[in-house]
C-alpha cells in the first residue's frame, strides 16, 4: 500500500578568488540566468514537490537557445523537473477513477534550502495507495515512466529506491462476525468500512487473524490535533472489543 522513492546525488563545487574579466563574464551569465528563470518557471509556477525521485546534476554545461547553461541553470532545471514529477503524481492518482487511489507527494528537500541560493539538488518522496494491489502498482509504473521523460525533456538525471511495497490486507470474516456481534450485544450501531490508513493490522494480518475497530470521533476527524472522542464512545468501545475478544476465545 505504500511506496517510497528516495534519492540520493551530490553537487559539489571549488570557487577561488575571481578576476575583473571573470567578474565581468560573470555579472553576464547571472543577467542572462535571470532571464532563463524567468521564462522557466512559468512551465512549473506554483508547484512544490514532493515525491521520491531526485533529479542531479551528472553534467556541468548545457545547450540553451541563448547560448550556455551555468550549473546554476541546471539546478533550476532540476528543481522544476522534481515539480513536475509531483504534479504528474496527483495527474496518475486521479486518472484511474478511483477513490481508493492515492498519490501523495509528501517529502521535497531541496538543497542546500537557503533563500538566496539556486537549488543544487531536489530529494522526493512519493506514497501511493490503493485497496487494489494491481491498480497501484499500475500507477507507480506510469509514475516512472513520467518522471523519465520529464528527466530527459528538462536534461537532468533521476535516481529511484523503493523503500517497501506491501500488498493491501482483507480482514478476517470471523474477527469482523465477533466485532459485529459484540455491537449487538451492547446495543452499539456499526458499519463495515475500508481503512486506507497504514496500519500494524497490514503485517499482522501476515502471521493471524486480524480486523479493526474504530469508535466515532467528532466530525469524523482523526489524527489530528482537534480529535474527539468522547469518554463514553470510549468506554462502549472498550466494552466492545472485550466481548469480541470473550467470543474468539471460546
Amino acid at each position: 500500500m505504500k511506496n517510497e522513492n528516495v534519492p540520493t546525488a551530490e553537487l559539489s563545487e571549488t570557487t577561488t578568488a575571481p578576476t575583473v574579466e571573470e567578474v565581468n563574464s560573470h555579472e553576464k551569465a547571472l543577467v542572462n540566468r535571470r532571464l532563463f528563470m524567468r521564462h522557466s518557471l512559468v512551465a512549473g509556477a506554483a508547484a512544490t514537490v514532493g515525491a521520491g525521485i531526485l533529479a542531479n546534476s551528472n553534467f556541468a554545461v548545457a545547450q540553451g537557445a541563448s547560448g550556455k547553461l551555468t550549473k546554476g541553470d541546471v539546478a533550476i532545471l532540476q528543481f522544476l523537473a522534481a515539480a513536475e514529477i509531483a504534479l504528474a503524481v496527483e495527474s496518475l492518482a486521479k486518472s484511474t477513477g478511483a477513490a481508493d487511489t492515492v498519490g501523495t507527494t509528501g517529502i521535497c528537500d531541496i538543497f542546500p534550502r537557503a533563500v538566496n541560493s539556486i537549488p543544487s539538488r531536489a530529494r522526493m518522496e512519493i506514497d501511493v495507495r490503493d485497496i487494489n494491489g494491481r491498480r497501484r502498482d499500475s500507477v507507480l509504473v506510469q509514475i516512472e515512466a513520467s518522471a523519465r521523460k520529464i528527466a530527459a525533456r528538462r536534461k537532468v538525471t533521476v535516481q529511484k529506491e523503493v523503500l517497501n511495497a506491501d500488498p493491501p490486507a482483507e480482514c478476517d470474516p470471523s474477527v469482523i462476525g465477533a466485532l459485529e456481534q459484540a455491537c449487538a450485544s451492547h446495543y452499539a450501531t456499526c458499519q463495515r468500512m475500508i481503512s486506507r490508513a497504514y496500519h500494524d493490522s497490514l503485517f499482522m494480518s501476515l502471521v493471524a487473524p486480524t480486523a479493526m475497530l474504530f469508535i466515532p470521533c467528532r466530525g469524523g476527524v482523526s489524527h489530528r490535533p482537534d480529535e474527539y472522542s468522547s469518554p463514553g464512545q470510549v468506554a462502549k468501545g472498550a466494552l466492545v472489543l472485550a466481548e469480541a475478544l470473550a467470543l474468539l476465545s471460546k
